[in-house]
């Protein structure tokens, strides 16, 4: 392992808001995880449902998570991208 590496390694064990920073980012990833996994799971009930008021209902729960879950990711990448 190189030794600006190392430091790095060194620095996050070291400093408190970076140890806070890297628990928040694995929260946030278990939690994009889930709501991933929820969005392909309305899709497919969208696509079996066959009554048009809870299909509606269906597609802007779909709709919400999706909205939700793109804020999430662009934290994740602005907290990924603030650590360098």
């Amino acid at each position: 392992m190189k030794l600006i590496r190392m430091i790095g390694r060194l620095a996050t064990l070291l400093s408190a808001r970076r140890r806070k920073q890297e628990a928040k980012k694995k929260q946030l990833k278990a939690l994009l995880r889930k709501m991933k996994a929820e969005q392909r799971e309305l899709a497919a009930r969208i696509k079996a449902c066959d009554d048009a008021l809870t299909r509606d209902n269906l597609t802007l729960r779909l709709q919400i998570l999706t909205e939700q879950r793109r804020k999430g990711v662009a934290l994740r990448k602005a907290l990924k991208n603030g650590e360098r």
